[in-house]
């Protein structure tokens, strides 16, 4: 009953900002970045100071856009701003980029488009935010699944943490039904492979047993499709209540369905981000060196044929040049007979 009034307010709410959200008014919402020095960007998101800022465009040490900049020109937060110094890379995060965390009920789908039309998070999501701007979700969780997603407006953010390699912890309550035995725990903290594909092992602990449901805390640290659904399905138990609490540092704090909060870019996800943007570069710089490694073998290459073909005209030049001259030789010896 409290789920289908829910739904029923939300699709009351959905009907009624509807011609609201194709009005030019709602775009008002959106702040338009203004253009500011680079050195005076740099400066204001902490990557260093005004000063330093101009001395290292000098040096050619700032990257806009991908290229290199050689004069203090106007940037905004759009831009995409890389910062070489002795100690590495600094990358200023976006001033434009927000998270933000939401409760998603049970009921709700995370996609843009849905052949049953079926309540979207991303309609629910723009008219709590009051914004038309693209927004995503970090991960997902399925039309049964409920608890924490982490929203944000920068779709770099939102890859970086989704990646396996950045290991961020995901944390769940879920409740099994059917027999739960410490034999079926310990293989499902091994883990199993279904259909070929692995999945585990996991830490879990049991939290609370019941007649036949029991509440499951798991930890993983990436999520694929209905993952833990399909490991306990296996063991022949039916996860009738899956809840995500955490992603990362970021959590529910007290949230109910439907709730969202703005949070703030925790320190830990700066981290991560710098180290993705980092070894994207690192990628990017190796593939530019081994296709020049090849421009320069195969210019060899081109020198050395065109040194051979050198050689041979020279080559060809002397052996005509020695003809001649005996041939010379021999109409001399002819007269002089």
């Amino acid at each position: 009953m409290i789920i289908n009034k829910f739904f029923s307010a939300f699709s009351q709410l959905i009907s009624k900002a509807s011609n609201a959200v194709k009005q030019p008014q709602l775009k008002q919402n959106l702040i338009q970045p203004e253009p500011m020095r680079l050195s005076k960007y740099l400066a204001q998101t902490s990557v260093c100071s005004r000063r330093e800022a101009e001395k290292m465009i000098e040096s050619g040490m700032i990257l806009v856009d991908g290229k290199k900049v050689e004069s203090n020109i106007p940037v905004t937060s759009e831009n995409k701003i890389q910062v070489f110094t002795k100690n590495g890379e600094k990358m200023p995060t976006k001033q434009s980029t927000k998270v933000w965390i939401f409760y998603k009920p049970v009921g709700m789908i995370c996609s843009h488009n849905d052949p049953f039309k079926r309540p979207s998070f991303y309609d629910f999501a723009k008219l709590r935010l009051k914004t038309d701007q693209h927004i995503i979700s970090v991960g997902r969780l399925d039309f049964n699944s409920e608890g924490l997603i982490v929203v944000t407006n920068d779709g770099e953010l939102a890859r970086c943490m989704e990646l396996p390699e950045t290991k961020l912890q995901r944390i769940y309550r879920v409740r099994v039904y059917g027999t739960f035995t410490e034999e079926k725990l310990k293989k499902i903290r091994n883990g199993i492979t279904i259909a070929g594909v692995n999945y585990g092992p996991y830490w879990v602990n049991v939290e609370n047993r019941q007649s036949r449901n029991t509440w499951l805390i798991m930890r993983l640290e990436q999520g694929k499709n209905r993952e833990i659904r399909k490991v306990m399905q296996k063991f022949d138990l039916r996860v009738n209540r899956l809840i995500r609490q955490s992603y990362g540092p970021y959590k529910l704090m007290g949230l109910k369905p439907g709730d969202f909060y703005e949070a703030q870019i925790e320190p830990e996800i700066k981290r991560k981000l710098y180290l993705h943007t980092r070894k994207k570069l690192q990628n990017v710089q190796e593939q530019i060196q081994l296709e020049q490694s090849k421009l320069n073998i195969k210019a060899l290459d081109e020198q050395g044929k065109n040194d051979k073909l050198l050689e041979k005209q020279e080559n060809d030049k002397i052996d005509k040049k020695n003809l001649i001259v005996n041939q010379s030789k021999k109409v001399n010896s002819k007269k002089t007979v």
